[in-house]
């Protein structure tokens, strides 16, 4: 372990600078599984000092998750913990349930990983944020001085502090952004004034630019309250962007640390290499995973009457407006007069933030939503009305879904899970080899070993291929892949990415890549369509869109990812101006 202890180096001079809020100490995790133990977290030495921000990397299963939720104890009862987890001189292994509880929060607090998912959805936002006062109290105050007068100054306090308008106490977590729910987990984790706060994936699927505001928002809190920072992630780029220091595991070790700009710029070991590596570069030739030698298949003008059906889009949007009725009156311009075109074997990559109509315009395009005006063309006629002209249109055009845990019924088995749309579209001849083929073509290899897996059994990239399998076992034409590589590990982007390309080539499959990542789109595809507040406001191929963008609110969006230039204050500039 010579090299991680000659990236410590700059770590012992910070350390001396300021008193050590967090010392972990020869830190071993191991778990009792059905296979055996597991041994999760193998000798870390780790430290942190108030007012430091501590990034800690890797992926799925490397340990990071376990190292910090062993910070407070929130390891399951199958765990053995040994070593030391000295917070503020105290080890945590030690204490009585009585002090841990009163050190939860107030001491120290967590930001879950999945907003959505760890926010009550039939309880008030406001609520929420109350709970952890009403049982410890803040700043040395007792939960019983506190009268309920006194508890909605302090939510309304928290919510300022994460930029969000006092109101929004009433709301349910349903009504607010990925963004906004975000903010509501942050505000949580600061309700008791802790000292460390623990944040497990805190941006992950957020769009760039709220990924952006979010990782600001942190950085100003650490420095205003002299919090200490842990921040968890798989992308080394959002870790750089926030972190003064960052610590790299890959199983169960510490393998590398140091100053953020140093293990980003240049990483010493060969895992840090490849996170470094796996998120790209807009403009880095060696992150374009089209070949340059393969040009575009789609023309990047409009195709003439006489140009030949070889330059027809196989799937083409119109002038498409899509409006919703709002409760209180009003109406919402979801889609604002789209006209968009996929043609065969290409990649038409979908950018934009959450709420600018993607997903909205996807759902038309399926014939899922119907458009208040415009029309859909598949092959050049337009889109069936139909219950039956929908369900024949539907095999020619998949959706491959984000979630790929949501989108998979956990009770049913990979080959069930394949199997479901050739049973609804009455598809009976050798379903077992069309599922054994549609396995294999997502590279789930030998298929039959996959047939009676159930999903927790798989990894979330072997998920993921399942969802695509199934899409793929209807031999479609276009496939629509909303966000699908938003929730994986830095390797497994890679590998899912590279699957688009090669069933492009070896199937002739076209897709549409519904996506908040400039990046994807620069690693795939051939042309980028820019959606902002319902409208397309820049449509070309990769390299002039990207790299050369016209509208303010696409320079908006580049500037906005982790290791651009551009600071956030232009960010929202540009998305000003763009409006």
């Amino acid at each position: 372990m010579a090299e991680q202890t000659a990236m410590s180096e700059p770590v012992d001079q910070q350390k001396a600078a300021a008193p050590t809020l967090l010392d972990v100490r020869d830190l071993h995790v191991r778990y009792q599984s059905g296979r055996g133990e597991v041994h999760a977290v193998r000798g870390v030495d780790l430290s942190l000092a108030s007012g430091q921000t501590l990034g800690l990397a890797g992926e799925s299963g490397c340990g990071k998750s376990t190292l910090a939720m062993s910070v407070l104890r929130l390891l399951p009862k199958s765990s053995r913990v040994d070593g030391q987890v000295l917070l503020d001189g105290e080890d945590v292994r030690t204490m009585s349930w009585g002090r841990l509880r009163a050190v939860r929060w107030a001491g120290a607090s967590v930001v879950f990983q999945g907003a959505m998912h760890a926010l009550n959805p039939v309880r008030r936002i406001g609520e929420q944020i109350a709970e952890p006062l009403r049982l410890h109290g803040w700043g040395g105050r007792a939960p019983t001085s506190l009268s309920p007068a006194a508890i909605r100054a302090r939510v309304a306090e928290l919510l300022e502090q994460v930029e969000l308008p006092a109101r929004r106490a009433d709301a349910y977590p349903h009504e607010l952004s990925g963004g906004q729910k975000q903010r509501v987990m942050i505000a949580m984790a600061l309700a008791c004034q802790p000292r460390l706060v623990i944040a497990d994936e805190p941006t992950t699927a957020l769009d760039v630019i709220v990924q952006a505001q979010v990782l600001e928002l942190m950085g100003r809190l650490v420095a205003e309250h002299d919090i200490g920072l842990i921040m968890i992630s798989h992308d080394l780029s959002v870790l750089a962007a926030t972190c003064q220091r960052i610590a790299v595991m890959y199983r169960g070790e510490l393998v590398e640390q140091g100053p953020a700009e140093q293990v980003m710029r240049q990483p010493r070991h060969a895992h840090t290499q490849a996170l470094a590596a796996a998120f790209p570069v807009v403009g880095d030739p060696a992150h374009r995973l089209v070949p340059a030698a393969e040009p575009a298949t789609a023309p990047t003008v409009e195709p003439s009457e006489s140009s030949g059906a070889s330059t027809r889009p196989v799937l083409r949007a119109e002038d498409l407006h899509v409006r919703f009725g709002g409760r209180r009156g009003g109406q919402t311009h979801a889609v604002a007069g789209v006209t968009l075109e996929v043609h065969p074997n290409e990649i038409v990559a979908l950018v934009g933030q959450s709420g600018s109509g993607k997903t909205t315009l996807a759902r038309t395009l399926l014939g899922l939503q119907q458009p208040t005006s415009g029309r859909v063309y598949f092959d050049g006629q337009p889109l069936p009305t139909s219950a039956r002209g929908l369900r024949d249109y539907r095999r020619q055009v998949q959706l491959v879904l984000q979630d790929p845990t949501s989108a998979l019924n956990p009770r049913q088995s990979v080959y069930e899970a394949v199997a479901e749309g050739l049973r609804i579209h009455r598809i009976g001849d050798d379903e077992a080899g069309r599922v054994a083929d549609a396995l294999s073509k997502a590279e789930l290899r030998p298929p039959e070993q996959f047939f009676s897996v159930l999903p927790h059994e798989l990894s979330g990239g072997q998920r993921q291929r399942v969802v695509i399998a199934g899409a793929l076992a209807l031999n479609p034409r276009v496939l629509i892949a909303d966000e699908p590589v938003a929730s994986l590990d830095a390797s497994v982007r890679g590998e899912i990415l590279a699957l688009f390309l090669r069933l492009r080539v070896e199937l002739g499959v076209a897709a549409l890549v519904i996506t908040h990542d400039l990046g994807l789109a620069w690693n795939i595809a051939d042309r980028v369509a820019v959606m902002y507040q319902g409208e397309l406001v820049e449509v070309g191929p990769v390299e002039d869109v990207l790299l050369a963008p016209q509208h303010p609110y696409t320079r908006s969006l580049l500037a906005a990812m982790p290791n651009a230039p551009g600071s956030l204050d232009e960010v929202e500039l540009a998305a000003g101006d763009a409006g």
